[in-house]
């Protein structure tokens, strides 16, 4: 936008809204401004600026420019409410562009909006109520998680305009939360029967995969040939296949890592048809990428529901944790935590700074 030459009304973006700037002939400081409560996002917006800029403009021309009764007019206009779902829609709309496409619509127009939409009370002002009824229907961490984005959607609204004060400020911090990850491996015993169930289904190199390497679900359906060594001594892990969205995207970590084979991986690996750089390892039944919701659907949990009813699993748990199961394994063989966290790439913050600089090999325990 051009600047005002001087003496003449200037006129900026502001919160959302277009807001006047006076002469320092006229005001100083704060009173310089003043907000003409219209939106940058309307199409005439800036006309009628630019015509409430030329009306100051004239006033001060005919010395009948009132300050005090351009801040009182301001003033006396109301913000126009909107409910949570608006209100979420919009900041939404505008993290679009600083996070992931997969965390957006996920997170943003997934997981969040579907719950904010279920809330009965609608207006931002009823914060406790919300809070009050997230807490009731929900499980304290995901109800303290979607306070969370609450208060920040309500203070970029402050920021632009869209509302007056922030009521979720705080709130989070009333809600106990249980600590901690829910790690819950497999016993040796339940691993190795859940691998002899698979043994012969088109799925048993993909489950054995998982069980040996650690990987996040993702990670091994997005596994393509290009990523596995020519020697079929390592695997390097560097993308994640993200099903809503049907594409490929880089691991939860953004960071690549790669994985050394010991024989059982490298003779799974090998007895394989290797297909083009760009094919994937382990396919759908239809020979095309794996959807993991009718994996766990239709092959996982049947087979882990008739493992149950025969006494040789204690309870249902879904196929990531497997990686639960790997780690731990991983760990009572000896290797060190940032040996793990190399292998697996999940490199908590305290771990990698008591276990840096690891640099002897490692070798992944067998069944």
């Amino acid at each position: 936008m051009a600047k005002a030459k001087a003496g003449t009304v200037g006129i900026e973006k502001y919160r959302g809204k277009y807001r006047l700037r006076l002469p320092r002939a006229i005001a100083e400081g704060s009173n310089r401004y003043i907000s003409t409560g219209v939106s940058i996002d309307s199409q005439e917006g800036y006309k009628q600026a630019q015509r409430m800029a030329w009306d100051i403009e004239d006033e001060i021309a005919r010395c009948k420019f009132n300050l005090a009764k351009h801040k009182a007019t301001i003033k006396s206009e109301p913000i126009p409410q909107l409910t949570l779902v608006e209100l979420w829609q919009r900041f939404s709309n505008h993290k679009k562009a600083s996070v992931a496409l997969s965390t957006h619509h996920k997170v943003y127009e997934g997981t969040w909006k579907r719950l904010i939409s279920l809330v009965p009370y609608q207006s931002p002002d009823d914060a406790e109520v919300i809070k009050d009824w997230i807490v009731k229907h929900k499980p304290a961490n995901t109800a303290r998680q979607v306070i969370i984005h609450l208060c920040a959607c309500m203070d970029w609204a402050v920021s632009q305009g869209l509302l007056n004060t922030n009521r979720f400020t705080g709130l989070s911090k009333g809600i106990k939360v249980t600590k901690g990850h829910n790690i819950d491996p497999f016993t040796t015993a339940e691993m190795l029967a859940i691998l002899q169930l698979f043994q012969g289904s088109h799925y048993e190199n993909f489950v054995h995969f998982l069980f040996l390497t650690g990987c996040r679900t993702g990670e091994a359906i997005a596994l393509q040939w290009k990523q596995v060594a020519p020697d079929y001594s390592t695997v390097t892990i560097n993308a994640t296949y993200y099903l809503e969205l049907r594409a490929r995207k880089p691991t939860k970590t953004k960071k690549s890592r790669v994985v050394p084979c010991n024989n059982q991986l490298s003779q799974l690996l090998q007895k394989l048809t290797r297909g083009q750089p760009t094919d994937q390892v382990f396919t759908s039944l239809e020979g095309c990428v794996i959807n993991n919701h009718n994996f766990l659907l239709y092959h996982w949990r049947p087979k882990i529901t008739q493992l149950i009813e025969q006494g040789l699993v204690e309870r249902y748990r879904p196929a990531y944790n497997t990686r639960h199961t790997a780690i731990t394994r991983m760990l009572e063989s000896g290797l060190t935590a940032a040996e793990v966290a190399r292998v697996v790439g999940n490199s908590p913050r305290v771990i990698t700074e008591h276990y840096a600089g690891v640099s002897r090999a490692i070798v992944l325990p067998e069944f």
